[in-house]
C-alpha cells in the first residue's frame, strides 16, 4: 500500500542546520515538520454517505470543535480507506481559525509512527535535540514498513555529515546495496553512497573505486560528490591525491565535474566545523594542496575554492586567487565576489600550512 504525505510545497520550512550539501533533499519538508509546525492533528475517517465529510477518531494535539468537519483527501486514498476500517487520514491544522488540511493516509504502523513523533517532539527542542531527532530516525531505516523508511531517508539525508557517518554502520551492507540498485530510490542513492563509504569491506571498496573511475572515464556527474567522498573514505591514505590526479590534473574536466568533485571536498574538509581530531585536519590540508592543482589547471573555479577557505577560516592560496583575481577576466560575478571577500579577509585568518 502507497501511504501518500500531502506536504503542501513552500509553507513550512524546515530545520536543516548543517545539513549534508550532498544529499540534502528538496524539498527538504518531512512529515515530522508538518506535525511538529501544526496546533491541533487529528486522525479521521470519511462519515459513510457523505462524501469528504469526516468524524474525529482521536485528537493527537490541540482540540477538535465539533462532531465533523470537511476537507479534502486524494481519490486513490479515499478508495483505500473505505476498503481498510483500521486505517485513517491524519489532519491537521495551524490555528483554530484554520481549514483542516489532509497530511497523510496512516494504516496502523504509520498511525503509531505519527503518534511517536508527536511524543517525541518537545524533546527534539531541548540541548542536543538535533541529535536525538536523527538517532530516533536513523532507528527507522531498516523499518520493514517502506513508507516509513522513506521518511526515515528523508530526515537522515539532510543530518551533518559526520551524523551520517556515525549511523552508517547501523545500515546492513545487503539494503545500502538493495537501494543503490533500485531505480525507485534513485533520489536516495547518494545518501547511501556515503554510507557505503564507511565500509571496510574490501569488496565494497573496489566497488567504489571502479565506480569512480568508470565516472571519471565517461565524464559523469550524476552523486558524483557523493562517489568522491566515499572514495576518499575508503581510501583514508591516497584518496585525496588520486582523485586530484582524475580530475584536478586531467586537462580535458567539464565545469560540472569539477563543481561536483569540489562539493565532497568541502563536504570531507567541513567535518566537525573546527577540526580538533589530527585526521580530519590532515585531510584538511591535504585538500588545501589538491586546491592549488585545480587552480593552475582550472581557474575559474577560484570561486568555489575561495568560498570553503573562507568557511574553515584558513589563510592559503593567497598568492594564487591574487593572480587569478587581476588577471582571469571570464570569472562569473559570484565568483568574483567571493574571491574578493575571502582575499579581504584572510589576513584575519591563521596561516594554514602546507605544500601549496
Amino acid at each position: 500500500m502507497i501511504i501518500w504525505v500531502a506536504l503542501l510545497a513552500g509553507t513550512i520550512s524546515a530545520p536543516v542546520v548543517n545539513a549534508c550539501t550532498i544529499c540534502a533533499p528538496d524539498p527538504k519538508t518531512t512529515i515530522a515538520d508538518v506535525l511538529n509546525e501544526r496546533e491541533s492533528i487529528v486522525f479521521a475517517r470519511e462519515k459513510q454517505g457523505k462524501p469528504y465529510f469526516f468524524s474525529v477518531v482521536e485528537v493527537l494535539k490541540g482540540a477538535m470543535d465539533g462532531d465533523e468537519f470537511k476537507a479534502f483527501i486524494y481519490f486513490i486514498d479515499r478508495l483505500t480507506l473505505s476498503k481498510n476500517l483500521k486505517d485513517v487520514a491524519v489532519f491537521a491544522k495551524k490555528d483554530s481559525g484554520d481549514k483542516w488540511q489532509y497530511i497523510a493516509y496512516a494504516n496502523e504502523a504509520y498511525q503509531a509512527f505519527v503518534k511517536e513523533i508527536i511524543s517525541q517532539a518537545e524533546s527534539w527542542k531541548k540541548i542536543k535535540g538535533s541529535s536525538r531527532r536523527i538517532d530516533f530516525f536513523a532507528e527507522l531505516l531498516t523499518n520493514s514498513n517502506p513508507n516509513i523508511r522513506e521518511q526515515a531517508y528523508l530526515e537522515v539525508s539532510r543530518a551533518p555529515y559526520a551524523s551520517i557517518k556515525r549511523i552508517a554502520g547501523t545500515v546492513p551492507r545487503r539494503q545500502i546495496h538493495g537501494v543503490l540498485a533500485s531505480r525507485r530510490l534513485t533520489e536516495w542513492h547518494s545518501l547511501f553512497i556515503l554510507m557505503l563509504g564507511q565500509s571496510r569491506h574490501p569488496d565494497d571498496r573496489a566497488y567504489i573505486r571502479n565506480t569512480l573511475e568508470y565516472f571519471a572515464q565517461h565524464q559523469f556527474t550524476r552523486n558524483l560528490s557523493a562517489w568522491v567522498t566515499a572514495f576518499i573514505e575508503s581510501q583514508p591514505k591516497s584518496g585525496v591525491e588520486e582523485v586530484e590526479k582524475l580530475y584536478f590534473s586531467a586537462k580535458d574536466r567539464t565545469k560540472d565535474e569539477l563543481e561536483e568533485v569540489v562539493k565532497g571536498f568541502s563536504v570531507l574538509g567541513s567535518e566537525g566545523g573546527i577540526p580538533f581530531k589530527p585526521e580530519i585536519l590532515a585531510r584538511r590540508r591535504r585538500i588545501v594542496n589538491s586546491y592549488a592543482t585545480l587552480l593552475d589547471n582550472y581557474p575559474t573555479m577560484a570561486g568555489s575554492v575561495a568560498r570553503d577557505l573562507t568557511s574553515w577560516k584558513i589563510r592559503a592560496l593567497e598568492k594564487r586567487l591574487s593572480r587569478i583575481k587581476s588577471g582571469e577576466p571570464s570569472l562569473d560575478p559570484t565568483a568574483s565576489f567571493a574571491v574578493d571577500y575571502y582575499l579581504s579577509a584572510a589576513s584575519k585568518f591563521p596561516v594554514f600550512k602546507g605544500n601549496h
